[in-house]
């Protein structure tokens, strides 16, 4: 009977260190969620001449980059992603958002992960969109700021435990420390490539900075679209459609009916030639 006693006072001792441990390892990873920025970026100021923006053009920003898809058709935010496991994320009411902040604000978000309030942003694709020019930057705050303010503020983020393990473990990292971190530049294959590499932008968010694909998304390395003639790499663009006539179902799929359609033939086919050249040196590097 003693034995048992013991045993006993054994698994609540582990019981309890158990529980600290769970207990300990929440608050640090809250700690590291909810920390402040420590930094303010740089004054952004877009209400006046040369650099008033333009709503109708970052209207097409807007859809090309996908906005519409974690904040809802109206700006008011949505939920957009439910594995409780991991993270539910909701897109927060930009027409609240725009009313209370300003342009520096917003753009703080946009392109340097940084909310309103100083906190850092998470899931926000700022590491994407920190290739907007001060223009582009301009004519979305424009296009933002078009709406007028209506419905509720949006909850804020949850991670799950499996989240959470992974902020504690550095595989999770905020917007603002992937930026600090430093994100590089896509490649510069001369100027005859500028126009497929500034549309390459859209590309980052799915495929990673430097195209080679992403594990998180499950993306492919963008090497791949050297195997595609012009008019499979069209259709794939803007019907989701890859080689061979297979409807895809996944992120490339609904990015190509949802945000893609708004690229001309032109734009697709410069997209195109950047990415073969970007094959070619990248083979030309293995060999």
């Amino acid at each position: 009977m003693r034995v048992v006693k013991w045993a006993g006072y054994g698994l609540a001792g582990v019981a309890v260190f158990v529980l600290f441990a769970v207990a300990g390892a929440f608050a640090a990873s809250e700690a590291m969620i909810r920390w402040p920025a420590g930094e303010r970026p740089a004054q952004f100021v877009s209400a006046t001449p040369p650099m008033t923006g333009s709503a109708e053009r970052g209207r097409r920003l807007a859809v090309l980059n996908g906005c519409h898809d974690c904040h809802g058709d109206r700006l008011q935010g949505r939920l957009f992603h439910d594995d409780p496991a991991i993270v539910r994320a909701w897109g927060p009411n930009l027409t609240r958002v725009a009313a209370q902040q300003t342009d520096s604000q917003l753009n703080a978000a946009i392109r340097h992960g940084v909310g309103g309030d100083g906190r850092q942003l998470w899931v926000m694709p700022s590491s994407a969109f920190a290739q907007l020019s001060d223009r582009e930057t301009a004519d979305l705050i424009a296009y933002v700021r078009s709406f007028p303010v209506a419905g509720e503020d949006q909850p804020r983020l949850e991670v799950g435990h499996v989240g959470r393990l992974g902020v504690l473990l550095g595989k999770f990292r905020s917007e603002h420390a992937l930026l600090k971190a430093g994100v590089p530049p896509l490649p510069n294959l001369g100027p005859q490539y500028a126009q497929g590499r500034a549309v390459a932008r859209l590309c980052v968010e799915c495929h990673g900075a430097d195209l080679k694909g992403s594990e998180a998304t499950k993306s492919p390395d963008l090497t791949m679209a050297a195997s595609y003639d012009d008019a499979d790499f069209r259709r794939l663009l803007h019907q989701g459609v890859a080689a061979g006539g297979r409807r895809l179902d996944n992120l490339m799929g609904a990015a190509a009916r949802s945000r893609f359609t708004a690229l001309t033939d032109a734009e697709i086919q410069a997209l195109h030639a950047y990415l073969k050249a970007r094959a070619e040196r990248e083979i030309a590097a293995a060999q």
